[in-house]
């Protein structure tokens, strides 16, 4: 499995409510990769724990711009986060949240764009 990059950026966990977040930023140039980072990501930063574990990947290839998203039962989740890395052109790079639920539910609101 490849190893997690030094560019890996692992957020502050933040507080709404009684909800708790923490994002990270994985550079991630191949798609193949994108199962294996979320794994390593949900077992060394205890994210197993999490109600939600919410991902977006951009890569560019060939000229062309591919994107992943996995909601982790969070309706909408992965399109806010692809919209925002879309504002941002950010590639290459897999974005993912987690989320312990504290009891109320944000829909599309958790992410502002």
């Amino acid at each position: 499995m490849k190893e997690l990059s030094e560019n890996t950026v692992v957020g502050k966990k933040l507080r709404q409510g009684k909800d708790r977040f923490q994002a990270f930023s994985v550079p991630c140039d191949n798609s193949n990769d994108v199962p294996g980072i979320i794994s390593q990501l949900t077992s060394g930063h205890r994210l197993h724990k999490a109600s939600h574990i919410t991902w977006a990947h951009r890569l560019k290839c060939s000229g062309s711009i591919r994107e992943m998203k996995n909601d982790g039962g969070e309706s909408g989740a992965g399109n806010c986060i692809l919209e925002i890395m879309r504002k941002k052109n950010t590639v290459n790079t897999l974005v993912l949240i987690a989320r312990w639920y504290g009891g109320r539910h944000l829909g599309l609101r958790f992410l502002p764009v």
